[in-house]
């Protein structure tokens, strides 16, 4: 009997268990659930916490992560408002905004993503199409229209993608940015021949520099070939001005002249140590005679 009475209680345990699984379900944190009745949608929660419906199969719960997603889109051609070809690749985060929107129109995430790139590559094509090439790609930073892009598509995908698919993109921005291959070798060209006509430039100052020293160093060089000539000039005169007073006295006084002269050939020839026979008669060794060399004073 007893053993009886334990089946039963563990039977309608089990029992009440099963009823309360079928009646009674939890909505964990970051959690969507939408609960359908004979597969009508008719209540979405996203609150955390315990909920009643009614058992399979009058009504089916569907669970979807309701935290951001994001999503990267892929790095494509388009074309800018003055016809140029660039590369642009965007992100986009989102989440699922109205739960039972996006049950009947869209149904997984995977979907969901797949409409939302679609989405993303047509709004990023139409907005490029009104931004000049220099709005992407300047050296002036402050021409530079990034915000101003980035702004303009996520307004743009917010509302198609809130109306569509239920699903609220919360930011968007430009993740990469690139040049064809044709362009790019065109930009290479022409940044090769800046550099080449800096690097020409730059060449013809040098040199027009180096034409300044050389001149500047020929005018110096001048300028101190010009003084030291003055000053030898200088020089020459005043060594033919006491040449010419020399000349002068030894015209008045020969015999003087003749004299000097023997005395400077007489000491070149005793400073060689040499020994020297010879008549005492024998020029300019007649100095050695003594008063009868020397010569007489004109009056």
């Amino acid at each position: 009997m007893k053993r009886n009475t334990l089946l039963l209680t563990v039977g309608l345990l089990v029992a009440v268990m099963f009823v309360l699984l079928q009646v009674l379900f939890t909505v964990r944190e970051g959690e969507a659930v939408v609960v359908t009745t004979f597969g009508k949608p008719v209540r979405e929660l996203t609150a955390a916490g315990l909920y009643m419906r009614w058992p399979w199969p009058v009504q089916r719960i569907y669970r979807f992560d309701h935290r951001i997603h994001t999503l990267e889109g892929a790095f494509e051609e388009t074309l800018t408002r003055d016809g140029k070809n660039i590369l642009v690749a965007v992100y986009a985060g989102w989440r699922i905004q109205k739960p039972m929107e996006f049950l009947e129109r869209v149904g997984t995430v995977e979907q969901a993503e797949h409409n939302l790139d679609s989405l993303l590559r047509s709004q990023k094509n139409a907005v490029l199409g009104q931004f000049p090439f220099a709005g992407l790609i300047n050296t002036n930073a402050a021409a530079v229209q990034f915000d101003a892009i980035e702004q303009q598509m996520l307004a743009a995908v917010q509302a198609e993608a809130l109306a569509r698919y239920g699903v609220e993109v919360q930011f968007l921005g430009i993740r990469k940015i690139g040049l064809p291959e044709s362009i790019t070798e065109k930009v290479f060209a022409r940044m090769k021949a800046e550099r080449e006509e800096i690097a020409e430039r730059y060449r013809s100052e040098g040199e027009g520099e180096a034409i300044k020293l050389r001149a500047a160093a020929e005018s110096q060089r001048n300028q101190l070939l010009a003084k030291a000539e003055a000053e030898a000039k200088g020089i020459r005169a005043e060594g033919d001005a006491r040449a010419a007073e020399s000349y002068q006295v030894f015209e008045k006084n020969p015999e003087l002249a003749m004299f000097l002269r023997k005395l400077e050939v007489l000491e070149l020839t005793l400073q060689k140590k040499s020994t020297v026979v010879l008549s005492s008669e024998t020029e300019p060794f007649d100095l050695l005679q003594g008063d009868k060399a020397l010569p007489k004073h004109n009056k």
